[in-house]
């Protein structure tokens, strides 16, 4: 996990924490260092699996799949060709996280609480509105040989407005 986020005791929760004293945590070739993500520590290579994220009110997240030997700095590119599935919502806009550039995804309702379904054999991550179970989005993987992992970011805290956690529901952090 990056240094600045803070897992609740049970593991199921997610947030940034600046106030979260840094200094004295060592260097990890496996930890994020630039952007605020975590891995769960459970991993896929074949079946399928669903979980659920309770995104509430946040102002911004980022969560989905992620390979695990996806980069843990800065990147040239943070969507699929980095080994991403990922959905996000900024500025308002929820994005699926695609290159060269990010695709919009129309939603009609508020996401409080997202589904991710991966398939590993069919090379599919679906999301969903865990609410209505309404389809929001689906990413093609193709061929993946590396695991994969449940990815999580919760994002800054936006001035304030985007202090709440995001909390995972099966799997755990």
């Amino acid at each position: 996990a990056h240094p600045n986020l803070s897992l609740s005791q049970s593991c199921t929760s997610v947030w940034f924490d600046e106030d979260k004293d840094t200094q004295d945590i060592e260097a990890n070739p496996r930890r994020f260092h630039y952007y605020y993500c975590v891995l769960s520590h459970q991993r896929f290579t074949s079946g399928r699996h669903y979980w659920e994220v309770e995104v509430g009110h946040k102002t911004a997240w980022r969560l989905g799949v992620a390979q695990e030997d996806v980069p843990r700095g800065e990147m040239a590119a943070t969507g699929t060709s980095s080994g991403l599935w990922t959905l996000a919502l900024k500025g308002g806009t929820v994005l699926a996280c695609t290159d060269p550039k990010p695709t919009k995804v129309k939603v009609s309702v508020h996401l409080v609480r997202i589904g991710v379904f991966l398939d590993c054999d069919k090379e599919e991550v679906s999301f969903y509105n865990a609410v209505t179970m309404a389809p929001i989005y689906t990413f093609t993987m193709g061929t993946v040989l590396a695991p994969l992992f449940p990815f999580y970011n919760p994002c800054d805290t936006d001035d304030g407005k985007n202090t709440v956690p995001l909390k995972m529901f099966n799997p755990s952090l």
